[in-house]
């Protein structure tokens, strides 16, 4: 079923198409790249997408469900809970279900759970593992560390691939909790052989078509996703319905060549296959899919064989080095880990052919490695997707220059890199008077990351609670060249309360204190022009979760960064430092608050001891996973009395500014101001167009 989207986009559609007699085809462009741009262009997206539904196939089994077992622990509402102090160590809070339905081959196995803490320590949580019930074999296994969960509070999942031996014989899936932690269990899954195939097919094929013309938009959302239609009606966009994602093949066989098959005994082959796919117009596929893709109506020949070639994750990508990269695009490289991203950004990494790893820092083996690809990256390369352990993988990167676009699980980059590439900015509102009251300013994290600002930001920009007090929303200045139309959707229908500003620590996440100077004067120059261009004023600087700027730092944004109001530091307490006497940066008062009890504490310990005789100035930043949003802000401020007031991050450091006898706005300010008014646009050499010919 076709739906229509924007009238005003769907007449501009219309009319263009009355210059395509004397124009270049869509379906003939390519992306490009200019010099100087973060990321590529894409050529521009087709007004009717063909929307899939992207998911894998799973049997799931709930935590406190009665097909599973227990030896310790007890239920809670929607999960199996063990904690500390309370529950017996070492032994199985779950297992179970004793399934005999599994298919025999390639499966994955996956565990949900949750901890309330994953940086006190790095000790061992639990032990998860398959086990085949029927011989006694334990098929897979795995030690889960507190750190190893990516967020406190919310569910995280864990993956173990498996191979089942033979069809009918029995699954047990298992989780042995030391008594370390609390642990929570939401469900244990088994996620089908085909059906993960069918997730990298379908993700290359999109690679493949949305290169030339964005025209297959995916939904693969989960918890924190927005909704199926969400972007595609935000954008202006009509829609195509297909069921059968099958026949999608058909109708763009003429842009397929044939099949790269990876080997699913050595599944980092995924990841070379995903690189070598746009060079050869090539579909990534699994052996149990080939009787089905060579066979009509598809009749896709395969053009590289995989199978049995490496003998080791290592062997593939030291060829991946040796032999592919001296001839790839230095500027990008892409962190996938095939057992578990095997769609989102896998088909953004298809489409432009870049560099597809899962290499971890804090493996000797692997780090060594790593450092290659790093070291022979150009100044302003970036690093996409996401890395094994956070704070390893940023350090690294940081160390040679280059910073991590955080967008593993962003799931149509090739779609909204294809939309118009002119944002328009609103005018700031006038800051209050300053007198002598707290201010408060509270800042939303995590905007650095591309999937964020896909999925749950999309959600929480549809909260009530929105536009009813100030806030900051941290935002990605590489959107203007992944996400230009999502960044002006958020800009245009922005509150005068909702200030966008710049998530860490500029055009990408990184830890500038650990920048030799000359890359980091290069670094800030570039964040400087992404984020005068995307309206951002204000930049989240972290140095990992709790560092302070340095002193270089913080002088070298205050040159290279004329356009700042101010900086935000992780630090947190640290107070105020003002940098080559123009630049203030307040360090927060809470760095990372999961709760509105927390906010609301955190601002009473900050207040504290205030005698009324002067400005106090407050920053709190919140994190989004554990459930803070607009009316979690909204709800802090109705609890502060009237030596309060709330304002917006741009609003609190022009504030501090004016307390510390510093220039309202910055050196920049006028020229700022008048393209704010006019609205900005991307210059023409950075904008994606269609040649007339």
């Amino acid at each position: 079923m076709i739906k229509p989207g924007n009238p005003t986009v769907k007449i501009a559609a219309a009319l263009s198409l009355l210059l395509m007699p004397f124009c270049a085809m869509p379906s003939m462009a390519q992306t490009t790249w200019p010099q100087g741009q973060l990321l590529p262009s894409f050529p521009a997206t087709a007004q009717t997408q063909d929307l899939i539904i992207l998911r894998e196939t799973s049997t799931k089994w709930e935590g406190e469900g009665s097909s599973l077992g227990h030896k310790t622990g007890r239920l809670e509402t929607d999960g199996w809970l063990c904690q500390v102090g309370i529950d017996a160590a070492n032994d199985h809070m779950i297992y179970g279900p004793y399934d005999n339905t599994i298919p025999a081959g390639a499966n994955v196995a996956e565990f949900r759970m949750k901890t309330d803490n994953n940086t006190a320590n790095n000790d061992p949580v639990v032990d998860i593992d398959v086990r085949n019930a029927t011989t006694g074999v334990v098929l897979a296994s795995q030690t889960i560390t507190r750190t190893m969960f990516s967020v406190a509070g919310s569910y995280v999942s864990f993956t173990l691939p498996f191979t089942m031996p033979a069809d009918n014989q029995s699954i047990e899936l298992r989780v042995y909790w030391r008594g370390t932690a609390y642990t929570k269990v939401d469900y244990v899954a088994v996620q089908q052989n085909n059906s993960s195939a069918e997730m990298y097919l379908f993700s290359s094929l999109k690679g493949i078509v949305n290169k030339t013309q964005p025209r297959i938009f995916s939904y693969e959302g989960d918890a924190f996703a927005e909704g199926q239609y969400t972007w595609l009606n935000s954008l202006g966009l009509g829609y195509n319905e297909v069921s059968d994602k099958y026949s999608l093949i058909t109708k763009y066989r003429s842009e397929i060549a044939g099949l790269i098959v990876y080997d699913p005994s050595q599944i980092h082959t995924v990841n070379l296959a995903t690189m070598l796919a746009k060079g050869k117009n090539a579909l990534i596929a699994s052996p149990s899919l080939l009787s089905k893709l060579q066979a009509a109506p598809y009749n896709l020949p395969i053009l590289m064989d995989l199978r049995g070639v490496y003998s080791s994750k290592m062997a593939v990508y030291q060829a991946m080095y040796n032999t592919y990269w001296p001839n790839a695009d230095k500027r990008l490289l892409i962190g996938l880990n095939p057992d578990v991203h095997k769609a989102a950004l896998r088909e953004y990494a298809t489409a432009i052919g870049a560099a597809t790893i899962w290499l971890d820092p804090d493996i000797a083996e692997e780090s060594t490695l790593l450092n290659s690809f790093l070291a022979s990256m150009p100044a302003g390369a970036n690093f996409m997707g996401w890395w094994p352990n956070e704070a390893p993988g940023v350090q690294r990167t940081s160390t040679y220059g280059i910073t991590t676009i955080a967008s593993d699980w962003a799931t149509n980059l090739t779609v909204h890199s294809g939309m118009p590439r002119t944002v328009n900015l609103k005018p700031a509102p006038q800051k209050p008077a300053l007198q002598n009251k707290i201010y408060v300013a509270f800042i939303l994290s995590d905007g650095d990351n591309l999937q964020y600002v896909e999925h749950l930001m999309r959600k929480l920009w549809n909260d009530p609670g929105r536009g009813q007090v100030p806030m900051g929303w941290t935002l990605s200045p590489a959107m203007l060249d992944a996400m230009p139309g999502a960044l002006n959707y958020y800009w245009q229908s922005s509150t005068d309360n909702d200030n966008l500003i710049s998530g860490p620590s500029g055009y990408g996440y990184t830890y500038p204190n650990s920048w030799d100077q000359a890359k980091l004067n290069q670094f800030v120059a570039k964040t400087e022009d992404y984020n005068k261009r995307a309206g951002f004023r204000v930049v989240t600087i972290w140095n990992t979760i709790t560092g302070g700027i340095n002193q270089n730092v913080g002088q070298t944004f205050a040159t290279y960064a004329p356009s700042l109001l101010g900086m935000t530091a992780q630090n947190t307490n640290g107070g105020l430092t003002i940098y080559n006497n123009s630049l203030p940066g307040m360090a927060l008062n809470c760095n990372y608050c999961t709760t509105e009890q927390t906010i609301k504490d955190n601002i009473a310990s900050a207040a504290a001891g205030w005698n009324g005789t002067s400005p106090r100035f407050i920053i709190i930043q919140a994190q989004p996973w554990q459930g803070v949003t607009p009316t979690s802000f909204k709800n802090a401020a109705n609890a502060l009395n009237a030596d309060y007031v709330v304002v917006r991050p741009d609003h609190i450091f022009q504030l501090i500014r004016e307390a510390n006898g510093l220039a309202v706005d910055s050196a920049s300010s006028n020229l700022f101001k008048l393209s704010t008014a006019m609205g900005a646009t991307v210059p023409a050499q950075q904008q994606s167009v269609i040649s007339c010919k």
